[in-house]
């Protein structure tokens, strides 16, 4: 059974993806791939979008 944290990590990992390639394109592409070729877990991905994310409004 999966949880359902990963569900939600799931539906909105390509959301995050979008908004951080307005601001970060090469890490958002990056990331895509790495989610696109099952290089990293879900869960791993989207800590990561998230946190380059919160860095980004803190430089703002």
């Amino acid at each position: 059974m999966i949880s359902p944290e990963i569900i939600k990590m799931n539906a909105y990992l390509p959301v995050k993806l979008a908004e951080l390639s307005y601001q970060q394109p090469e890490e958002a592409l990056r990331l895509l791939r790495n989610w696109g070729e099952g290089k990293q877990p879900i869960k791993i991905l989207f800590e990561e979008v998230t946190d380059l994310l919160q860095n980004e409004r803190r430089q703002v």
